[in-house]
Parts: C-alpha cells; sequence; structure tokens
C-alpha cells in the first residue's frame, strides 16, 4: 500500500493539474493550455514508471516505448511553456524540431520490442532496465534495445542541461525586458520559473546519477523510492500552482507595447537634454507616484523614444526603468515614515501615497534600497528620536 502511494502521486498531481488548464479557453492563455499539455504528458510518463516500479514487468515491456517517447518530451514541453510565458506570443511548427530524438527512438524501440522473443524481453527487462548495465548476450536484438535505452538516457541528460539552462535565461531576459517597461512588476515577474527551474535542474541531475546506479536499488526500497516522488510530486504542485496565477504573459507586454504606439528605435542626439528632464519629470513632477506608471508614458512626456530612454536610464542610471521609479517611492516613502505628521501613517498607507501597487512590492523596494524592511526603518526612526527627546 505504502509503495503504491509513493508511486501513485506524481501522477495525481499531474492529471489534477492538466484537467485544470486544459479544460481552459485556450485562445485566453496559450501558455497555460500547453502547461496543461505538459502535465498530461508527466502523467502518462509516471504512469508507465508506477507500472515498473509495481513489479508489473510484462505491463512495462509493452509501454516501455511510451515511456521513452514521455519521458524525452517532458523537458522539450516545459521549455516550450517557458518560451510562451517570456518570447513567444503563439505556439510554432518549429517546436515539433524538439520532439524529433523522443519520436525516433521511441519508434525504433517499437519495431525492436515486436521483433524480440519473450525470453529476449525480459532479458532486456531484468539486465537492462533494473540493473542498468550491457547485456553480455550475443543478442543482436537485445543489445540494440540496449543501445536505444542508453542513447536515450545520454539524450535525456543533455535535455535536462540544455532546456533548463535554456529556459532560465529566458526568464531572466523576460524580467530585464519588463522592468525596463513597468515601473509595477506585480504579477508580471517570472522569479518562481527561474527559481523552479533550478530546482527542477539539481533534482534532474540527482536523478541522473541515481540512475546510473541502476534503478534495481528501487525496487526493494521504499523509502529511496519516496524521496524522488515526494521531490517531483512537489516540483509539479508548484508548478501547477504558479501557472495558474500567471496571468501575465509575453502576450500581454507585447499588446502593452502596442496600445502606447511608440517608435522603440532610432537615436535621440539630446542626451544630456534627456537625462535632465527624466531628473525633472521624477523630482519635480514626481511622475513616480502614478503606480501603474511606464516608461512610454514618459518617453511622450520627453518626445523620445522607448529604446533610446530605455538605454539612457540603464547607462546613466545604472538601473532598470522600474528601479529608478522605485528608487524615488522609496525616497518619498522615506520622507513620509521621517516626517512627524505622517510617521504614524500605516505601512500600507504609505505603499499606496508613494506609487507602490501592492504593500509586498513596497516591502521588497524598500528593502532592496535601505537594508531594512518599511518596518524596521520605522523603528530605527522612532529609537532615534527616543533619544534625541523629540
Amino acid at each position: 500500500m505504502v509503495r503504491e502511494i509513493i508511486v501513485l502521486t506524481p501522477i495525481y498531481v499531474s492529471l489534477f493539474w492538466s484537467f485544470v488548464f486544459l479544460t481552459s479557453v485556450f485562445s485566453a492563455n496559450k501558455a497555460r493550455f500547453w502547461l496543461g499539455i505538459f502535465m498530461l504528458v508527466v502523467a502518462v510518463l509516471y504512469s508507465c514508471h508506477a507500472g515498473f516500479f509495481m513489479g508489473y514487468s510484462n505491463f512495462y515491456l509493452k509501454v516501455d516505448s511510451l515511456y521513452l517517447l514521455t519521458g524525452l518530451s517532458v523537458f522539450p514541453l516545459y521549455y516550450i511553456y517557458v518560451r510562451l510565458l517570456t518570447c513567444d506570443v503563439g505556439l510554432k511548427w518549429s517546436y515539433l524540431v524538439h520532439f524529433i530524438p523522443a519520436v525516433v527512438l521511441s519508434v525504433v524501440l517499437i519495431f525492436l520490442t515486436f521483433d524480440a522473443s519473450f525470453g529476449e524481453r525480459q532479458v532486456y527487462y531484468s539486465e537492462v532496465l533494473v540493473r542498468n548495465r550491457w547485456p553480455e548476450t550475443q543478442s543482436l536484438i537485445i543489445r540494440s534495445m540496449a543501445f536505444v535505452f542508453f542513447a536515450s538516457r545520454f539524450v535525456f541528460g543533455f535535455q535536462v542541461i540544455g532546456y533548463l539552462v535554456a529556459g532560465y535565461l529566458l526568464a531572466k531576459k523576460y524580467d530585464h525586458r519588463i522592468a525596463d517597461f513597468y515601473s509595477n512588476l506585480e504579477g508580471k515577474q517570472l522569479i518562481w520559473v527561474k527559481l523552479l527551474t533550478v530546482s527542477f535542474l539539481l533534482t534532474s541531475i540527482a536523478s541522473l546519477v541515481v540512475n546510473a546506479i541502476g534503478r534495481g536499488l528501487f525496487m526493494t526500497n521504499d523509502l529511496v523510492l519516496a524521496v524522488p516522488s515526494a521531490l517531483f510530486s512537489t516540483l509539479f504542485f508548484i508548478i501547477g500552482l504558479q501557472g495558474n496565477k500567471q496571468d501575465y504573459t509575453i502576450r500581454s507586454l507585447v499588446e502593452d507595447e502596442g496600445e502606447d504606439g511608440v517608435v522603440s528605435s532610432g537615436l535621440d542626439p539630446r542626451h544630456d537634454e534627456l537625462k535632465v528632464g527624466v531628473i525633472k519629470m521624477l523630482e519635480t513632477e514626481q511622475l513616480y507616484l502614478a503606480s501603474e506608471l511606464r516608461i512610454t508614458e514618459l518617453c511622450k512626456v520627453l518626445n523620445t523614444n522607448r529604446t533610446y530612454l530605455s538605454n539612457l536610464i540603464n547607462n546613466e542610471f545604472k538601473l532598470s526603468f522600474n528601479d529608478l521609479i522605485n528608487l524615488y517611492r522609496v525616497k518619498h516613502a522615506v520622507a513620509l515614515i521621517e516626517d512627524n505628521k505622517t510617521s504614524d501613517l500605516s505601512l500600507g498607507d504609505i505603499a499606496i501615497d508613494s506609487g507602490f501597487g501592492s504593500l509586498s512590492s513596497f516591502n521588497r523596494a524598500f528593502k532592496k534600497v535601505k537594508g531594512v524592511t518599511p518596518g524596521q526603518y520605522r523603528n530605527e526612526v522612532k529609537i532615534s528620536r527616543g533619544k534625541a527627546g523629540l
């Protein structure tokens, strides 16, 4: 009973999220729908996985090619999901290229399995799949099946590193892009994708190392089997949970950029004048108090283009647009906290009055600039006043 719970948990988790996402409207959020496909493939993968670790050897030999197909499709699917979040507005036919290794190797394995005798399949199962070693037999069929198996392990190892690192870099590039466009990043950032991708990478590498030792280790020890099952079940649940919350994607950014209608190319020779203009708009006009301020609004006021203004802010202030705006918002908040007339305002009111979209974004930005939370800073101010007798 314990083993059944261990091997079935990832299936329950992934099936739940696949149902949630695949029953959503495809046109509304393509990334979320694709995540549903990812979860469905994971469910099929772990169903095959369950058959193996529950000792159903005959069943597993029949679905071994399906296990290979889904196993080599998981990371490409995850990578495409990240692309739909960060850089691809719609699905592309070029995505099919990522599944060529999975399809080719699984088709080859299907033909080899049909050609193999019952005894050859049993040798392949015990020697290659369980003990993870090259068969000593001279049977061409068994050796060919072993070659496909180890080739799939090599491809899988490449996918783990390649796709997860590529996905991390895409999420990082995307976060930089939105930070140069929006002053309020609430609900837009993909920090969770980067953190989960790193966790996914480390967990998968550990799984590769264990698989190199041989799956026989998991056949007799429920505790050893429970560790990866719990890790991947947790990862899939968090991916589903965060994916369900992530309404904002690259499609939303492209639409916002298009709505603003500001030309984002070309150069502007008024470098020093623009720098002065930016400082004036922030220090005198206090544009940063608008919680949904976008760089394009500053562009319209200064009569320049987005690319040039973004580069000017990056190079001259050594900050992204978001960080620059938050710097001024934090300065405004500090003034409110230090002022006797406004020092009793709640932190939520101070956040709103300073232009922040939420208390959580206020806390993050404040700590990033001042090194302490707003609450800690307020306490420090109160202690200083007490010592000064104010």
